[in-house]
């Protein structure tokens, strides 16, 4: 599907809603324009919580944005519902996802790929964007913090300079929805990244269980992190790699990233994201 399709396809859906708000922004490339587009609840006060929803990073990861294209009405008529505002980047990498790529159009996956959030800096001085499992720390910056000049895709970019106009202390929440394309592990199945907090989500991963099975305690491909990671007995895997899931985390928000396997049928696919978005904002909501 082109970019400019899937934009206007859930353009379209949301056509007649009169509390969001849909604005657009454009990627210019060497090898082309594409257009970038935020959804967002209409009014946000100062005491309203929000959940970020995130999707298509990686072009090649088509189920996240496709469940925004299939759920929005839904997941905005749910947060609404439960009190809660929502933010909703639905197609990150538009480009990639247009030509079945992980990367854009560009092939630009800058230094460590185009989720690329966070830098930490050891007790030694020495500044990294990948802490693993979790090692001790002295102090985190974004990664587009003008001392590092460190070199990020245009998608990126854009996204840094939204999340920093948006209300960060109010959101509650992030899911960054993704799919596994390296490889089918055998079926379809679900697995998760979440970090040291994920006991709160234990009971959201057993939900999930009964629509897909979870892969538990299983080595599975980690792309640029060189080694393998493992799942845990709920199919977490924590890992602190520097993505935007890991930037919430630092500032004290509930956070997932959500995988299902390529062989994963889409309606299948689509409805283990919608769960989890559905329970997550049941989780901020008891909160």
């Amino acid at each position: 599907m082109k970019a400019k399709i899937f934009n206007q396809k859930l353009i379209g859906s949301l056509k007649r809603r009169r509390d969001i708000i849909i604005k657009k922004f454009s990627l210019k490339y060497k090898n082309g324009k594409f257009e970038f587009l935020r959804i967002a609840s209409k009014q946000i006060l100062k005491q309203d919580k929000i959940i970020l929803i995130t999707a298509g990073f990686h072009g090649d990861e088509k189920a996240g944005s496709l469940s925004i294209l299939e759920y929005a009405n839904k997941i905005i008529d749910y947060a609404h519902k439960k009190g809660l505002k929502i933010i909703i980047y639905p197609l990150i990498n538009p480009s990639g996802f247009e030509k079945n790529t992980r990367y854009n159009i560009d092939k630009d996956h800058g230094e460590v790929g185009n989720s690329d959030f966070i830098r930490y800096e050891l007790k030694d001085g020495k500044i990294i964007d990948d802490l693993g499992a979790g090692k001790d720390f002295k102090k985190w910056y974004w990664s587009s913090d003008k001392k590092f000049k460190h070199r990020m895709p245009r998608e990126t970019q854009l996204v840094h300079k939204l999340l920093k106009k948006e209300p960060l202390k109010q959101i509650s929440a992030i899911i960054d929805l993704h799919q596994n394309p390296a490889n089918s592990w055998r079926g379809p199945y679900t697995y998760q990244y979440a970090f040291e907090n994920k006991n709160f989500l234990k009971n959201i991963a057993k939900k999930i269980s009964k629509i897909l099975p979870i892969i538990k305690n299983e080595m599975m491909d980690a792309e640029y992190y060189g080694t393998g990671v493992k799942t845990d007995n709920n199919g977490f895997i924590v890992r602190h790699d520097g993505c935007i899931a890991d930037l919430f985390y630092r500032i004290n928000k509930y956070s997932v990233t959500v995988e299902t396997t390529t062989s994963t049928p889409i309606d299948k696919a689509m409805l283990v994201n919608l769960t989890w978005i559905i329970e997550i904002i049941n989780l901020i909501n008891s909160k």
